[in-house]
């Protein structure tokens, strides 16, 4: 009966430094070592935690310890209702050099999908005001999208343009770079911006989009877009799968700085 609450090779305080490692931890090793080797490739399911118990005689409470120590090393990632699956080379986004991630994964190769789940005029608040150097109430165009890579979601994406400077931009198509569409139709591209990157809980709507459980942490990134006159343009707001994606940066130092 004991064994049905609590995994000795776990729980037990007669383990001591010198033991073996407990069976979590055997469990984590032997996942990993079949990821690694390709059995279990991106994006494949994971036995649930019933099956790695009934495998391994083991508890199901240890068996999800295992799955979450692996999930927390992000070899994996957690889909609401669906289970655990082996998380994909992580997908790079160049925050220094402001690169357009679309545009730099299409050409890497990566089969990214992208499907707009709204687009509208509205006006700007206070907050997205300051962001654009426009005033409450101005015309902006707010579009909503899903980024997927292999079938799998990855970030939702909220952007803002101002509207005035951007005519009908809502009739494009906006399955495609937005970067790539302002400088072709618009003449407008990127010279700067001013980023924020932190962790935050979720929406109910953010982990519907994104499989998540409820009350999951994501990563959210703020960015204002200015052109080559430091004239604002687009304020984007990203939230990401943390498990799927890393960020990069340079860090430029001058010798005022250091001083």
């Amino acid at each position: 009966m004991a064994r049905a609450l609590f995994d000795n090779d776990v729980m037990s305080p007669s383990r001591n430094l010198g033991a073996d490692p407990p069976r979590f931890r055997k469990i984590v090793e032997h996942i990993r070592a079949m990821i690694a080797s390709g059995h279990f490739p991106e994006h494949a399911a994971l036995p649930s935690e019933r099956g790695i118990a009934e495998e391994h005689g083991i508890s199901r409470m240890t068996a999800r310890r295992a799955l979450e120590a692996l999930e927390a090393e992000g070899l994996v990632y957690n889909e609401d209702r669906r289970g655990r699956f082996v998380s994909p080379r992580r997908l790079t986004y160049d925050v220094s050099n402001m690169v357009s991630f679309v545009a730099d994964a299409q050409a890497r190769g990566t089969d990214l999908k992208i499907e707009v789940i709204y687009a509208q005029e509205t006006e700007a608040d206070a907050r997205l005001a300051e962001h654009l150097a426009l005033c409450p109430g101005d015309a902006v165009y707010e579009y909503m999208r899903l980024f997927r890579s292999n079938g799998h979601a990855i970030f939702v994406e909220t952007e803002y343009v101002v509207a005035q400077r951007f005519p009908d931009f809502l009739t494009h198509d906006l399955r495609q770079s937005t970067t790539c569409l302002l400088e072709t139709q618009y003449k407008t591209s990127a010279r700067t911006g001013d980023i924020v990157i932190r962790m935050r809980g979720l929406n109910a709507k953010e982990t519907h989009l994104l499989g998540l459980t409820p009350s999951h942490a994501g990563i959210e990134l703020e960015q204002v877009i200015l052109d080559h006159t430091d004239a604002p343009f687009c304020f984007g707001r990203q939230i990401w799968r943390g498990e799927l994606a890393e960020f990069s940066a340079r860090a430029i130092v001058s010798a005022e700085d250091r001083r």
